[in-house]
């Protein structure tokens, strides 16, 4: 989920013509994993553009560091960070650690990693 202090969204995207409509396809800056949106309401690509990226927007991270855009996998929330610049680790023995494991699978000690979705 972004950061009120994030900037503009501008996350790799794919712009399709749909029929009716216009679909987005944005894309994590690290995996590549996929987000669409669909928007049957755009006449011209560049509403079409805004109106998705308000809604995709909510599904990627901004890294403060190097500003790529990532999806929630490739986010450390406890750096605000993307897990290039910051990977996820357990402070007690160093072991790489999932996103949204609260134990770490080598030590067992309690990851703190608050969530942000409401």
């Amino acid at each position: 989920m972004t950061r009120p202090d994030s900037p503009a969204f501008h996350a790799p995207h794919r712009l399709l013509c749909r029929g009716r409509g216009w679909q987005v396809v944005f894309s994590c800056g690290l995996c590549g994993k996929e987000y669409a949106v669909l928007v049957p309401q755009a006449g011209q690509p560049e509403q079409a553009l805004a109106l998705a990226a308000a809604e995709a927007k909510l599904h990627f991270n901004w890294c403060r560091h190097c500003g790529v855009w990532v999806c929630d996998e490739h986010f450390n929330e406890n750096r605000g960070l993307c897990t290039r610049c910051a990977p996820r680790i357990c402070a007690a023995c160093g072991a790489g650690v999932p996103a949204g494991d609260q134990f770490c699978t080598v030590c067992g000690a309690v990851q703190f990693e608050p969530s942000r979705r409401p």
